[in-house]
């Protein structure tokens, strides 16, 4: 009885701030419905832009239609079975690499091996090749050799390829292939640049102009490097030539720290007046006080201060779509790993 009477002392205790709650419940529904709508709001607005510049800083957003690549000079990569280089790609959100390939370093089975990992990766690969002296001559004929050698190279992919799904009794969609070739030719770094630069000049762009209708006919895009200081040189017009009919991309090699937005200005108005892609290019490789200075490269500030610069570029050019490149994939897997 005693505990029937504590009891009900104890809900009569209670039952005055429980009429009181009860009264005021749907006001106070209505407060907490709209404090948790503020707040949800306000978090998510800080997650969506922390996670935004996040991502931007992690090399995982390209810019809408662009891309991130990688330019990988060594041949012997093709031959290699452990698909490292599509891991490192993938943690730096790069689907596109520049592979140099080799008729004596890159085995005819393992290249098109290579390919066909590529493709599974969501990978497209152009063909990174180039010589100075290929410059000096009007008619390209070494440049058109190289043209020839990549669809060569895609003939031969494309046979193993057909020979292994014929063994194994598999179907497929899609056959790999290169889809470019990429072409570095800097012929400005040749002794005889400085005696008559414009020369030169006229015959590098006449080479390219050949090599690239040649590349149309093998369904071959075409991605040409420059350094970002011909329009210093006086060599716009000469320039603009090699942009409009010589190329379906420009691979700006923009190797100066801090003057990256103000040294792709001219490529970039010229690559949209022509309606053509843009690529600015990041030196990664340890300065050695010769071709390459501290200056020019990323190596000691990082990938972060490399992609606040890129963002910076980005903002910069906001109506061109301008793609990113890493040069290149040791020095990139060297940074990574430091």
């Amino acid at each position: 009885m005693q505990q029937i009477i504590y009891a009900h002392e104890i809900d009569h205790f209670f039952s005055l701030p429980r009429r009181f709650f009860l009264r005021g419940q749907g006001c106070y529904k209505a407060v907490l419905g709209i404090g948790c709508c503020i707040l949800t709001c306000l978090c998510a607005a800080l997650s969506l832009g922390s996670s935004v510049y996040a991502s931007q800083l992690a090399g995982l957003l390209p810019p809408p239609g662009g891309t991130a690549g990688v330019f990988s000079w060594s041949a012997e990569m093709v031959n290699q079975t452990d698909g490292e280089i599509f891991s490192v790609m993938k943690a730096r959100g790069a689907t596109v690499l520049y592979q140099h390939f080799s008729t004596k370093n890159s085995r005819q089975e393992q290249m098109s091996l290579f390919a066909e990992r590529a493709m599974e990766e969501g990978v497209t690969v152009y063909h990174l090749t180039g010589d100075p002296s290929w410059g000096l001559d009007p008619e390209g004929v070494r440049l058109c050799e190289t043209v020839e050698e990549a669809a060569a190279f895609n003939r031969r992919i494309a046979r193993k390829f057909l020979e292994r799904r014929e063994a194994d009794g598999a179907s497929w969609e899609t056959v790999p292939r290169l889809a470019g070739i990429v072409l570095d030719v800097e012929p400005y770094t040749l002794d005889q640049w400085d005696e008559n630069p414009d020369g030169i000049m006229d015959s590098y762009v006449s080479g390219m102009k050949r090599a690239y209708t040649l590349a149309q006919e093998y369904d071959l895009e075409v991605i040409v490097c420059v350094p970002w200081h011909y329009d210093n040189k006086g060599l716009t017009a000469s320039l603009e030539e090699l942009i409009q009919y010589g190329c379906d991309s420009v691979a700006v090699m923009n190797y100066y720290r801090g003057s990256e937005v103000q040294n792709i200005s001219t490529e970039t108005a010229l690559a949209r007046k022509h309606n053509k892609g843009i690529i600015t290019i990041y030196e990664l490789k340890k300065a050695d006080g010769e071709r390459i200075q501290e200056i020019n490269t990323y190596y000691q500030p990082g990938l972060r201060a490399l992609e606040e610069s890129y963002i910076s570029v980005k903002r910069a050019y906001p109506d061109q779509v301008v793609s990113i490149a890493y040069h290149d994939y040791k020095a990139l897997r060297e940074v990574l790993n430091r």
